[in-house]
């Protein structure tokens, strides 16, 4: 372990430990899917194409994670920030990987993993404001059902899915501080498109807040779909 930890530091690795490893990929056929978090910070190996060049390695397996790439560090960078390294490199890419979780690699590193910090939700609840303080990386529809406020409108208060994904009912529009939350997946992309919302809106109940955001519950819509203004009943 020692002889692979000085042979990786003296290949240009970032991270000295034997549980770091270089590995040569061809740009644009790596054979990896990758993966991140909610926070969309870092990046880790999914999984990995059958017969692709990861594979073939022998060297990368599912979970590990991404430290470096030609030897520019990237495990704290975001995965769109890392995405777009990766497709700068001009032919192979020698990758830095890390056997173990994102807590393991932090430590290997000489950092700590950060203490969740606080996010202030500011609600417009037709008029009426109010601010809600929750721990970064709260799901948004559980804060505001906590606190009590509704976010169904019409029947759909008794006939929602009460946040398992389903119905499509817990939209909020986010007027301020959008970045501050994941991002919007295509079926929810479409979701909201079939109900008519404004592109600023967000079902509450697969949005993530990691700062402070400012939302409008129960806003108005077009579509007649899933409790919308014009059906004004459940899906």
């Amino acid at each position: 372990d020692l002889a692979r930890e000085a042979a990786g530091v003296a290949a240009g690795a970032v991270v000295a430990d034997p549980r770091a490893s270089l590995v040569e990929l061809p740009r644009g056929a790596t054979g990896v899917e990758w993966g991140t978090d909610l926070s969309f910070v870092g990046v880790y190996v999914r999984a990995l194409l059958p017969g692709g060049a990861a594979e073939q390695s022998g060297a990368i397996a599912p979970g590990d994670q991404l430290v470096a790439i030609d030897g520019d560090a990237v495990f704290d960078a975001t995965f769109d920030a890392a995405m777009a390294r990766l497709a700068a490199v001009d032919a192979e890419a020698r990758l830095e990987f890390f056997r173990g979780d994102r807590t393991e690699l932090l430590a290997a590193v000489g950092r700590s993993q950060a203490a969740p910090g606080a996010a202030t939700i500011t609600v417009d609840d037709r008029g009426e404001r109010r601010e809600i303080v929750v721990e970064a990386g709260a799901n948004l529809r559980d804060a505001l059902v906590k606190d009590g406020i509704d976010v169904y409108r019409g029947t759909t208060a008794w006939t929602n899915c009460a946040g398992h994904q389903m119905c499509g009912t817990c939209i909020v529009d986010v007027v301020g501080g959008a970045a501050a939350t994941n991002r919007k997946s295509n079926d929810e992309e479409g979701t909201l498109n079939l109900q008519g919302c404004e592109p600023s809106c967000r079902l509450s109940c697969v949005t993530f807040v990691y700062g402070d955001v400012e939302v409008r519950v129960r806003p108005d819509r077009d579509g007649g779909f899933f409790g919308s203004a014009t059906s004004g009943s459940a899906w």
